[in-house]
Protein backbone atom coordinates (compact mmCIF):
# COMPACT_ATOMS: atom_id res chain seq x y z
CA UNK A 1 0.00 0.00 0.00
CA UNK A 2 2.90 2.28 0.57
CA UNK A 3 6.14 3.87 -1.53
CA UNK A 4 8.87 5.15 0.10
CA UNK A 5 10.51 7.24 -2.64
CA UNK A 6 14.03 7.99 -1.35
CA UNK A 7 16.10 5.28 0.53
CA UNK A 8 19.41 3.68 0.78
CA UNK A 9 18.36 0.14 1.27
CA UNK A 10 21.11 -1.35 -0.27
CA UNK A 11 23.09 -0.68 3.24
CA UNK A 12 19.98 -2.12 5.12
CA UNK A 13 19.68 -5.98 6.56
CA UNK A 14 17.34 -8.33 5.04
CA UNK A 15 15.31 -8.67 8.44
CA UNK A 16 14.54 -4.28 7.82
CA UNK A 17 13.27 -5.54 4.26
CA UNK A 18 11.24 -8.40 6.04
CA UNK A 19 9.63 -5.58 8.28
CA UNK A 20 8.80 -3.08 5.16
CA UNK A 21 7.33 -6.06 3.38
CA UNK A 22 4.66 -7.67 6.37
CA UNK A 23 3.81 -3.63 6.93
CA UNK A 24 2.76 -3.14 4.02
CA UNK A 25 5.50 -1.06 2.02
CA UNK A 26 4.87 -2.22 -1.72
CA UNK A 27 7.80 -0.25 -3.30
CA UNK A 28 10.94 1.75 -2.85
CA UNK A 29 13.32 4.01 -4.65
CA UNK A 30 17.14 3.25 -3.87
CA UNK A 31 19.50 6.05 -4.28
CA UNK A 32 22.96 5.65 -5.23
CA UNK A 33 25.03 6.47 -2.15
CA UNK A 34 28.07 5.74 0.17
CA UNK A 35 29.05 7.38 3.11
CA UNK A 36 32.57 8.18 1.96
CA UNK A 37 34.50 10.10 -0.68
CA UNK A 38 35.68 7.65 -3.17
CA UNK A 39 39.21 7.32 -3.84
CA UNK A 40 38.23 7.20 -7.64
CA UNK A 41 35.86 6.91 -10.08
CA UNK A 42 35.90 3.05 -10.24
CA UNK A 43 33.81 2.75 -6.79
CA UNK A 44 30.84 4.32 -8.09
CA UNK A 45 31.09 1.89 -11.03
CA UNK A 46 31.04 -1.15 -8.78
CA UNK A 47 28.01 0.77 -6.89
CA UNK A 48 26.24 1.16 -9.71
CA UNK A 49 26.34 -2.55 -11.00
CA UNK A 50 25.34 -3.69 -7.29
CA UNK A 51 21.96 -1.61 -7.22
CA UNK A 52 21.31 -2.53 -10.72
CA UNK A 53 21.97 -6.27 -10.71
CA UNK A 54 21.68 -7.55 -6.97
CA UNK A 55 19.01 -5.18 -5.31
CA UNK A 56 16.28 -5.89 -7.57
CA UNK A 57 16.12 -9.25 -6.54
CA UNK A 58 16.91 -9.39 -3.03
CA UNK A 59 14.06 -6.88 -2.97
CA UNK A 60 11.93 -9.08 -4.89
CA UNK A 61 12.48 -12.37 -2.53
CA UNK A 62 10.36 -10.32 0.15
CA UNK A 63 7.76 -8.80 -2.43
CA UNK A 64 8.79 -5.38 -2.51
CA UNK A 65 9.54 -4.11 -5.77
CA UNK A 66 12.86 -1.71 -6.07
CA UNK A 67 13.50 1.61 -8.49
CA UNK A 68 16.90 1.99 -8.69
CA UNK A 69 18.19 5.50 -8.74
CA UNK A 70 21.95 6.34 -9.76
CA UNK A 71 24.11 9.47 -10.25
CA UNK A 72 26.55 10.84 -8.20
CA UNK A 73 25.46 12.56 -4.75
CA UNK A 74 27.82 15.26 -4.10
CA UNK A 75 29.47 13.97 -1.52
CA UNK A 76 30.52 11.27 -3.31
CA UNK A 77 32.43 13.23 -6.04
CA UNK A 78 35.23 11.06 -6.11
CA UNK A 79 39.01 12.38 -6.10
CA UNK A 80 39.86 10.81 -9.08
CA UNK A 81 38.16 10.10 -12.63
CA UNK A 82 35.32 12.84 -12.49
CA UNK A 83 35.56 12.87 -16.24
CA UNK A 84 36.00 9.11 -16.58
CA UNK A 85 32.96 8.55 -14.38
CA UNK A 86 30.77 11.22 -16.30
CA UNK A 87 31.58 9.53 -19.64
CA UNK A 88 30.39 6.43 -18.35
CA UNK A 89 27.08 8.16 -16.80
CA UNK A 90 24.51 7.91 -19.44
CA UNK A 91 24.91 4.26 -20.53
CA UNK A 92 24.66 3.63 -16.81
CA UNK A 93 21.34 5.93 -15.84
CA UNK A 94 19.86 4.21 -19.54
CA UNK A 95 19.74 1.24 -17.00
CA UNK A 96 18.31 2.87 -14.16
CA UNK A 97 14.77 3.78 -13.03
CA UNK A 98 15.71 7.50 -12.21
CA UNK A 99 18.32 9.45 -11.03
CA UNK A 100 19.58 10.02 -7.81
CA UNK A 101 20.82 11.18 -5.26
CA UNK A 102 22.48 14.12 -6.96
CA UNK A 103 22.34 17.37 -5.78
CA UNK A 104 24.45 20.44 -4.09
CA UNK A 105 26.17 20.02 -0.78
CA UNK A 106 28.24 23.09 -0.15
CA UNK A 107 27.49 24.34 -3.87
CA UNK A 108 31.40 24.83 -5.00
CA UNK A 109 32.17 25.15 -8.62
CA UNK A 110 32.43 20.96 -8.78
CA UNK A 111 29.43 20.30 -7.40
CA UNK A 112 27.22 22.62 -10.04
CA UNK A 113 28.88 21.46 -12.89
CA UNK A 114 28.70 17.77 -12.08
CA UNK A 115 25.18 18.58 -11.70
CA UNK A 116 24.49 20.47 -14.53
CA UNK A 117 25.80 17.90 -16.51
CA UNK A 118 23.93 15.02 -14.87
CA UNK A 119 20.66 16.96 -15.65
CA UNK A 120 21.20 17.59 -19.37
CA UNK A 121 21.70 13.93 -19.48
CA UNK A 122 18.62 12.67 -17.25
CA UNK A 123 16.79 15.03 -19.46
CA UNK A 124 18.01 13.30 -22.84
CA UNK A 125 17.19 10.07 -20.96
CA UNK A 126 13.64 11.27 -19.82
CA UNK A 127 14.35 10.41 -16.65
CA UNK A 128 13.16 11.41 -12.92
CA UNK A 129 15.78 13.70 -10.95
CA UNK A 130 16.18 13.44 -7.09
CA UNK A 131 18.27 16.35 -5.87
CA UNK A 132 19.66 16.48 -2.67
CA UNK A 133 20.29 19.73 -0.10
CA UNK A 134 22.47 19.66 2.92
CA UNK A 135 21.18 20.13 6.85
CA UNK A 136 23.05 23.25 7.12
CA UNK A 137 22.65 26.33 4.93
CA UNK A 138 19.55 25.37 2.60
CA UNK A 139 19.09 28.59 1.66
CA UNK A 140 21.92 29.67 -0.11
CA UNK A 141 21.72 26.19 -1.77
CA UNK A 142 18.20 26.55 -2.94
CA UNK A 143 18.65 29.65 -4.49
CA UNK A 144 21.48 28.54 -6.33
CA UNK A 145 19.89 25.25 -7.19
CA UNK A 146 17.42 27.50 -8.74
CA UNK A 147 19.20 29.23 -11.16
CA UNK A 148 20.98 25.70 -11.91
CA UNK A 149 17.53 24.22 -13.09
CA UNK A 150 16.20 27.72 -14.81
CA UNK A 151 19.56 26.73 -16.85
CA UNK A 152 18.91 22.90 -17.47
CA UNK A 153 16.90 21.44 -19.92
CA UNK A 154 15.07 19.12 -17.69
CA UNK A 155 11.40 19.69 -17.04
CA UNK A 156 10.40 20.87 -13.24
CA UNK A 157 7.60 18.01 -13.03
CA UNK A 158 10.73 15.45 -13.63
CA UNK A 159 12.37 16.71 -10.73
CA UNK A 160 11.86 16.18 -7.36
CA UNK A 161 14.39 18.41 -4.73
CA UNK A 162 14.41 16.76 -1.46
CA UNK A 163 14.91 17.04 2.59
CA UNK A 164 12.36 20.25 2.38
CA UNK A 165 12.92 21.91 5.83
CA UNK A 166 9.87 24.11 7.47
CA UNK A 167 11.00 27.36 7.25
CA UNK A 168 11.83 26.86 3.52
CA UNK A 169 8.87 25.64 2.29
CA UNK A 170 7.82 28.55 0.26
CA UNK A 171 11.57 28.17 -1.41
CA UNK A 172 11.09 24.42 -2.45
CA UNK A 173 7.65 25.47 -3.95
CA UNK A 174 8.92 28.06 -5.93
CA UNK A 175 11.43 25.92 -7.52
CA UNK A 176 8.32 24.26 -9.13
CA UNK A 177 9.53 20.98 -9.10
CA UNK A 178 8.11 18.09 -6.75
CA UNK A 179 9.03 18.68 -3.19
CA UNK A 180 10.32 15.70 -1.12
CA UNK A 181 9.54 15.25 2.66
CA UNK A 182 11.96 13.84 4.41
CA UNK A 183 10.82 12.60 7.97
CA UNK A 184 14.31 11.53 9.99
CA UNK A 185 16.30 12.96 12.40
CA UNK A 186 17.51 15.80 12.54
CA UNK A 187 14.99 17.03 9.70
CA UNK A 188 11.09 16.45 9.57
CA UNK A 189 9.41 15.26 12.34
CA UNK A 190 6.25 13.71 12.21
CA UNK A 191 4.48 16.86 13.97
CA UNK A 192 6.38 19.23 11.71
CA UNK A 193 5.35 17.54 8.70
CA UNK A 194 0.93 17.52 9.41
CA UNK A 195 1.16 21.51 10.20
CA UNK A 196 3.13 22.07 6.92
CA UNK A 197 0.78 20.50 4.88
CA UNK A 198 -2.15 22.06 6.57
CA UNK A 199 -0.78 25.13 5.86
CA UNK A 200 0.64 24.55 2.39
CA UNK A 201 -2.24 22.24 1.02
CA UNK A 202 -0.54 22.40 -2.67
CA UNK A 203 1.88 19.98 -1.31
CA UNK A 204 -0.52 17.42 -1.41
CA UNK A 205 -0.44 16.78 -5.23
CA UNK A 206 3.45 18.31 -4.96
CA UNK A 207 4.81 16.25 -2.02
CA UNK A 208 6.42 12.84 -1.77
CA UNK A 209 6.65 11.45 1.98
CA UNK A 210 10.08 9.70 2.54
CA UNK A 211 12.64 7.98 5.23
CA UNK A 212 15.86 8.46 3.67
CA UNK A 213 16.61 5.24 5.30
CA UNK A 214 19.68 3.55 5.14
CA UNK A 215 22.74 3.76 7.23
CA UNK A 216 22.17 6.91 9.34
CA UNK A 217 19.40 6.93 12.36
CA UNK A 218 15.52 6.81 10.92
CA UNK A 219 12.51 4.65 10.79
CA UNK A 220 11.74 2.00 7.91
CA UNK A 221 8.32 2.51 8.53
CA UNK A 222 8.18 6.41 8.15
CA UNK A 223 5.72 6.18 5.49
CA UNK A 224 3.63 3.97 6.85
CA UNK A 225 3.00 6.13 10.06
CA UNK A 226 3.14 9.42 8.33
CA UNK A 227 0.32 7.91 6.57
CA UNK A 228 -1.61 6.96 9.63
CA UNK A 229 -0.67 10.40 11.60
CA UNK A 230 -2.32 12.23 8.80
CA UNK A 231 -5.53 10.41 8.83
CA UNK A 232 -5.27 11.13 12.77
CA UNK A 233 -5.12 15.20 11.98
CA UNK A 234 -7.96 14.97 10.04
CA UNK A 235 -6.72 14.20 6.48
CA UNK A 236 -8.88 12.48 4.12
CA UNK A 237 -7.40 9.09 3.22
CA UNK A 238 -7.68 10.46 -1.10
CA UNK A 239 -4.97 13.19 0.33
CA UNK A 240 -2.65 11.08 2.83
CA UNK A 241 -2.51 7.97 0.12
CA UNK A 242 -1.41 10.80 -2.01
CA UNK A 243 0.95 11.86 -0.02
CA UNK A 244 2.65 8.59 0.83
CA UNK A 245 2.14 6.35 -2.01
CA UNK A 246 0.23 7.99 -5.31
CA UNK A 247 2.51 10.99 -6.07
CA UNK A 248 5.82 8.71 -5.51
CA UNK A 249 3.96 5.83 -7.73
CA UNK A 250 3.04 8.98 -10.58
CA UNK A 251 6.24 10.17 -10.79
CA UNK A 252 8.32 6.60 -11.17
CA UNK A 253 5.72 5.13 -13.90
Amino acid sequence: MFVDPHTHHHLSNYATLELLSSEGVEAVAILAYIPVRPSSHKTLLDLFNWLVNVEPDRLRSVGIKAYIGLGVHPRNIPDEGLNELMDSLELWLSRADLVGEVGLEVGSEVEVETLSRILKVSSELDKLVVIHTPRKDKEPIIRKLSEVLRNSPVHPDKVVVDHASRDLINEFLGLGTYVGLTVQQGKLGIADLIDIISKYPELIDKGLVNSDCGRDPSDPLTVKKVYHALITSGLSHFDAIKLTRDNALKVLR
